[in-house]
């Protein structure tokens, strides 16, 4: 439940999407990754649009299940929702996937970024509650994503729409909003996975992150940006910014 509403952002944007364009929620991995035969029988994992892998279990009293990572050696790279590392899979392998009752196997694909939000016990205040970015970088370093926001009731949007586009790249996060809707919640963190070199120096718009709100994971290689509140009091997105670390 938390991953979910964690996650509502990035699905709402995926459902304006398939709205707008006609592109799809839930994907058959054969869908996603059509060049791989092997997975056109696939039928227990699916990808919540291009970047979020599910492998959940379905078989009553299961505590593993059984799960591949596609493209892993052709290019692709896959992050544990839980600790954020880097999957260890080789090409086509079947791997098992620790799977306790409450826990659902959840991976973030590298060369994505992922907008999230602190949940709630509703949606309403769930949308009231400050933002957070993922970044889950590929192998080539680099990752992309998008963000759409709008009032969340009206079926005309009268009060305007918000679409944000990200890119990493270069030890770089870019944000670059366009639109009239004006959300006024401040960006709260960001987290950066696959980052091979310790981090210690990040600033967002030029401006250095206090030491206390930088802290880099040796063993995941993820780092974590907070106290980024008051640094985007005025709204996560009412301008564009960047988010650089060395």
């Amino acid at each position: 439940m938390h991953i979910r509403y964690s996650l509502l952002p990035y699905m709402y944007t995926l459902f304006h999407l398939a709205h707008t364009t006609g592109s799809t929620v839930m994907r058959a991995l054969a869908w996603e990754v059509p060049n791989d035969p092997a997975l056109a029988g696939v039928d227990n994992q699916f990808f919540l649009g291009p970047a979020i892998l599910v492998t959940p279990v379905l078989a009553q009293g299961a505590v593993t299940v059984n799960g591949v990572f596609p493209g892993v050696g052709k290019g692709e790279v896959y992050y544990d929702w839980y600790n954020q590392s880097a999957v260890v899979a080789r090409p086509g392998e079947n791997v098992t996937l620790q799977a306790p009752l409450g826990h659902i196997p959840v991976f973030l694909r590298g060369g994505y970024v992922v907008p999230v939000q602190e949940p709630a016990m509703v949606t309403r205040d769930a949308r009231r509650n400050p933002w957070g970015v993922i970044v889950a970088l590929g192998l080539e370093g680099s990752a992309r994503g998008e963000l759409y926001v709008d009032d969340g009731e009206s079926l005309v949007q009268e009060n305007g729409t918000l679409f944000v586009e990200f890119t990493a790249a270069d030890s770089a996060l870019y944000a670059s909003p366009r639109g009239t809707y004006n959300d006024t919640n401040p960006l709260a963190n960001v987290t950066v996975l696959g980052v091979q070199q310790p981090a210690t120096n990040v600033s967002l718009n030029g401006v250095m992150v206090p030491e206390s709100g930088v802290n880099y994971n040796t063993t995941s290689k993820a780092l974590f940006v907070t106290g980024l509140r008051n640094m985007t009091a005025s709204g996560a997105w009412a301008a564009e910014w960047v988010l650089r670390w060395s």
